[in-house]
């Protein structure tokens, strides 16, 4: 008798805690629309439901029931967007007996769909306004669309670019032509490169420098080299009238005390000594430094740089004399 009761407890014990599974896995159904489709929270009380189902240590028969309610798949509405999770997971778990992976998959899952119905609500309503917020910012300013003058310079490297390989595209071809052709390019190159810095520093030591062998007279006048400069004038050397003109006028700049009487100085050192500021000074220098650049500069390009001169350049470097105190008549 005292079996036969201890028997019916235990069968009744056992039917209770069946049912209570069953609602357990039914009470958070959710609410699906006429395609059978969740929407986020439904979906997210699902899983919950599920999770809960299977957080007390079920039974194999627990998990079983759980196993045969899943379906294939959850089909989930978020907006305009449906979105198709497998329960592949949770059914592999469930039928290991691994009731803790597939409640710990269902949680996360649940946490992630509230998660993301909340931030979606929050976004949405503001992502606009903090898209504009971004954009206004200093980083942006110089962004806008291509201008005309962009357009014209893309056009123009890509047509350079096709140019380029109608050129080269055939030289894969004859390896043995295209390596010649680059050589050829490279020896110009280089060439024209080269003479251009040997044309450079050539013109800058000769306005610094005297040529080898010149020799100056220190015991001339100016005055006698302003005859010497007219005699070569009139023998139409107005080359060398320019050059008797200069020294006239540095003959000038010694006599009234600007420059040391020193003849070993280029020209450029002349003009630096007069362009110069001094305590001692015997004369007003700045009435004597354009002058003095203009009688240099007109000497290195027709002298040092044998340019040709004409009788106007005679007559201009009359002038700059005159200027510096040299009385010709």
């Amino acid at each position: 008798m005292r079996r036969s009761f201890f028997l019916i407890v235990m069968l009744m014990a056992m039917q209770a805690r069946i049912t209570n599974t069953q609602t357990q896995i039914t009470v958070h159904a959710g609410q699906v629309d006429a395609d059978g489709a969740y929407d986020v929270e439904s979906f997210a009380a699902e899983l919950q439901g599920l999770a809960d189902a299977l957080e007390n240590e079920p039974t194999a028969d627990d998990m079983a029931k759980v196993r045969s309610s899943l379906p294939k798949s959850w089909t989930v509405k978020a907006g305009e967007n449906r979105y198709v999770i497998s329960c592949e997971v949770v059914d592999k778990a469930l039928a290991a007996g691994n009731a803790d992976d597939a409640t710990d998959w269902l949680y996360h899952m649940s946490e992630e769909a509230r998660s993301y119905s909340a931030g979606g609500a929050k976004s949405n309503g503001n992502a606009r306004a903090e898209l504009d917020k971004i954009l206004a910012g200093n980083e942006f300013a110089a962004v806008h669309p291509p201008s005309p003058w962009d357009l014209f310079r893309q056009r123009l490297a890509a047509w350079a670019n096709r140019l380029l390989d109608k050129i080269f595209g055939g030289i894969e071809r004859y390896p043995i032509g295209g390596k010649i052709l680059f050589w050829s390019v490279m020896i110009v190159a280089v060439g024209f490169i080269a003479l251009w810095l040997f044309r450079f520093m050539m013109s800058r030591d000769r306005m610094d420098t005297l040529p080898a062998g010149e020799i100056v007279s220190a015991s001339r006048t100016w005055q006698e080299w302003i005859r010497m400069a007219r005699e070569a004038a009139a023998r139409k050397d107005f080359r060398e009238a320019v050059h008797f003109a200069y020294w006239a006028g540095i003959a000038r700049l010694e006599d009234t005390g600007v420059v040391p009487k020193d003849r070993t100085k280029t020209p450029r050192e002349y003009l630096r000594l007069v362009a110069a500021a001094s305590e001692h000074e015997l004369a007003q220098r700045p009435i004597y430094r354009v002058p003095l650049g203009e009688l240099t500069k007109r000497l290195e390009r027709i002298w040092y740089a044998n340019r040709g001169a004409g009788p106007e350049d005679f007559a201009e470097t009359l002038k700059q004399l005159e200027a510096m105190g040299c009385q010709l008549e």
